[in-house]
């Protein structure tokens, strides 16, 4: 029975640390384009543009901008987005501190949900 209380201050302690992950997020709002916006939080900037263009009478949404790790703390910066539709959301991210990488993604639709974070 000792050791369950060291236990449970080991998982109390996880669940601690991972809710501070969570809480380190952009909110999450849709966005119909045409859309820029340029995120910073604790560890993480961003930015992107969402541009809508017609291809063969189809809408199409371009999502186009960088997101950059500004800490040394062993997490990465991550984008997520989320398109119209219900599809999966699919993330971009860059690791390492002043590491950048470009985001360069295309859908079909008018509306996506972005979101930076740090994981």
């Amino acid at each position: 029975m000792r050791l369950a209380l060291p236990l449970r201050a080991v998982l109390a302690a996880a669940a601690l640390v991972g809710g501070t992950v969570v809480a380190a997020a952009t909110p999450a709002t849709a966005a119909t384009c045409p859309h820029s916006d340029s995120p910073k939080i604790d560890g993480a900037e961003a930015t992107w543009t969402l541009k809508c263009k017609k291809v063969e009478g189809v809408e199409s949404l371009y999502v186009d901008g960088w997101v950059e790790d500004t800490r040394a703390d062993g997490m990465c910066a991550t984008v997520t987005i989320t398109p119209d539709g219900g599809r999966y959301p699919e993330e971009v991210q860059a690791c390492g501190s002043g590491t950048r990488e470009q985001i360069h993604k295309f859908y079909t639709g008018r509306t996506a949900t972005v979101k930076l974070s740090v994981r």
